[in-house]
């Protein structure tokens, strides 16, 4: 039986799809069998990302709404084994409800090792939906002071609905960290008030992955950010490189 996890955060442009679809390469490496479940009903990116693009039928809205079977709407990545997406509706008004991914999410679980729900931005209705299921939670946050501080109410958010969360840190900039100019690591954590599952540094190579549909090269630092977090989010105990090593 698997797990199911949302990918979350405060407020919208962090990164949550880039950090659903790294974690889940980064897993099915370690040999997991992966779904992700893109809960951004209007504004889906997961299939591309993916590499599947336009070779879709079927999404989310069309297994409540009856047109197919869930397996249909089903889409295994062409580029990474064991890794596989159903693509959120392409309109906010056949957007699911909360009981209707909490029954869905737990019933595919049965056939994956993690299932990755990633959220949209915000704690509107998509969010409600999106954690319904959940039995644990990633918020991304970038690192600023804004960003950390919308990380922390969402936190608290969590915390009533006894959903233990974890923190990744996306866009890591670490020279600036360095010279004084950002923030460091550990004013985003205590300002956002959650512990730290990782951090991902700024790497055009993920933006360039991203563009292409393909995963990250496993030779360039974010790949290996990435690898590092499935580890943790695992239970293995992995130390987290200094910032001279990130660049």
């Amino acid at each position: 039986m698997g797990r199911i996890v949302v990918v979350t955060s405060g407020k919208g442009g962090t990164g949550k799809s880039t950090v659903s679809a790294g974690l889940a390469y980064a897993l099915s490496r370690m040999g997991k069998r992966i779904l992700l479940m893109d809960g951004d009903a209007g504004l889906r990116s997961l299939d591309l990302m993916l590499g599947i693009g336009s070779n879709t039928v079927y999404d989310m809205a069309d297994i409540f709404a009856g047109r197919c079977e869930p397996i249909k709407a089903v889409y295994a990545s062409p580029v990474a084994p064991n890794v596989f997406v159903i693509p959120a509706p392409m309109s906010l008004e056949r957007l699911c409800s909360p009981q209707d991914m909490r029954r869905l999410a737990r019933g595919l679980k049965r056939y994956y090792d993690v299932v990755i729900v990633d959220c949209p931005a915000g704690v509107g209705r998509g969010f409600e939906t999106a954690v319904a299921a959940a039995e644990q939670a990633l918020v991304v946050s970038t690192p600023d002071m804004v960003c950390a501080r919308d990380a922390r109410i969402l936190s608290g958010i969590l915390a009533e609905k006894d959903l233990p969360a974890r923190l990744i840190i996306n866009r890591l900039r670490p020279r600036k960290i360095m010279d004084g100019s950002m923030p460091d690591i550990d004013q985003i954590i205590d300002e956002s008030a959650l512990q730290l599952l990782g951090v991902i540094p700024d790497d055009e190579m993920v933006a360039v992955a991203n563009a292409n549909g393909r995963p990250l090269p496993p030779d360039c630092y974010a790949a290996t950010c990435f690898s590092n977090i499935a580890r943790r989010f695992n239970g293995e105990v992995v130390p987290l490189a200094r910032l001279e090593k990130m660049y």
